[in-house]
């Protein structure tokens, strides 16, 4: 039994970047070899293994086959005759197809390092077009890498078109496609990720009527690591935002900021008044949710010019915050009348100041 270090560990620690996590696998033992030495099983579709002491995943070497549509679309076989290089064989990109033995010695079947040093995604064999998942990965490494000059390789970018117009695409979980999008929203450079997207033809098969603000996207990365600043940016210039939240399975958080952030926009563009304020606040729940209200705001900065900068949505809160209900009023309709009138003149007040 051999066990390797695989994947992004070994091309980020050549590319020196941090190392998130590490993944191995394993070669020339079976399921029951890693049972009896304590590792733990998890996994459906085949066999993955927790390590007993480090919790970090361990996977037998593995050969795959394509019998259906779909990333899932696959029959495996994993036992121990599949060797180092036919497991590095069904891997995406070159330079995820590079391993590293137990004394540190890199195993390179595929020429993983030559594209490190051309700063290049490549594809590792033909068989890249088989799994619909890998234009979303690649488009995500692109997105990663992009500080580093890192570009697609033309072949594989042909490649990625070809499954984009295949229908495969539409077959992959919403679970799956924000998985991809969250982790390139969490790059330098998620605008990347979608312009990519969009040059293969495949943000049309995941969303058909989608608008993305790709400059201010990058301008917003390069300020915050807000990841829902970022899709609020990106997406909330749409009239379908809704949908378009529902159709990349964008979590609550997400599409509730997303959602404030287009109202404010719309706020904004219009002749601010004390009615208006007022209406926005009470729609957007400014003094239940504050905090999901200032991420909204934030966005919306970097996308339309307004005298109620972000820090300016505070002072409202903390203003209104003290305005009190009167409880010499016994009808609960005349006190709530009365504190929206207290808040109204609060707010005529404020403004009149800006």
């Amino acid at each position: 039994m051999n066990i390797f270090l695989v994947g992004g560990a070994v091309r980020d620690a050549l590319l020196n970047i941090e190392v998130q996590e590490r993944d191995w696998v394993v070669v020339g033992a079976s399921e029951n070899e890693l049972i009896d030495k304590g590792y733990k099983k998890i996994g459906k579709d085949f066999p993955v293994f927790l390590h007993p002491e480090t919790k970090e995943e361990y996977a037998l070497a593995r050969q795959e086959r394509k019998t259906a549509l779909g990333h899932k679309g696959f029959e495996f076989k994993f036992d121990s005759s599949v060797t180092l290089e036919e497991d590095l064989l069904r891997r995406d990109l070159t330079i995820n197809a590079i391993a590293e033995d137990e004394g540190g010695n890199l195993i390179d079947p595929y020429g993983g390092m030559e594209d490190i040093k051309n700063k290049l995604l490549k594809s590792v064999s033909s068989s890249f077009d088989e799994d619909p998942l890998r234009v979303l990965r690649v488009a995500r490494f692109a997105s990663k890498l992009k500080f580093l000059d890192f570009k697609i390789e033309k072949k594989t970018l042909e490649l990625m078109k070809k499954i984009s117009s295949s229908g495969e695409i539409e077959t992959l979980s919403k679970e799956r496609v924000w998985m991809e999008t969250y982790k390139a929203l969490s790059t330098r450079n998620p605008e990347e990720y979608f312009s990519i997207l969009l040059k293969v033809g495949a943000l049309e098969k995941i969303c058909q009527s989608i608008n993305l603000n790709l400059k201010a996207l990058e301008k917003t990365s390069s300020d915050t690591q807000d990841c829902a600043i970022k899709w609020s940016v990106l997406i909330s210039e749409n009239e379908n935002i809704e949908e378009i939240n529902i159709t990349f399975n964008a979590p609550k958080e997400f599409s509730e900021i997303s959602g404030i952030c287009s109202h404010i926009n719309l706020f904004s563009s219009k002749k601010i008044s004390p009615e208006s304020l007022m209406d926005l606040i009470n729609k957007c729940d400014l003094l239940r949710k504050p905090e999901r209200f200032y991420k909204a705001s934030k966005a919306s900065s970097y996308l339309i010019e307004s005298s109620l900068r972000p820090e300016k949505w505070i002072e409202i809160y903390d203003l209104l915050s003290d305005v009190s209900a009167d409880k010499t009023l016994r009808e609960g309709k005349l006190i709530a009348k009365k504190l929206n009138t207290d808040r109204l003149a609060a707010l005529k007040y404020y403004l009149e100041k800006l």
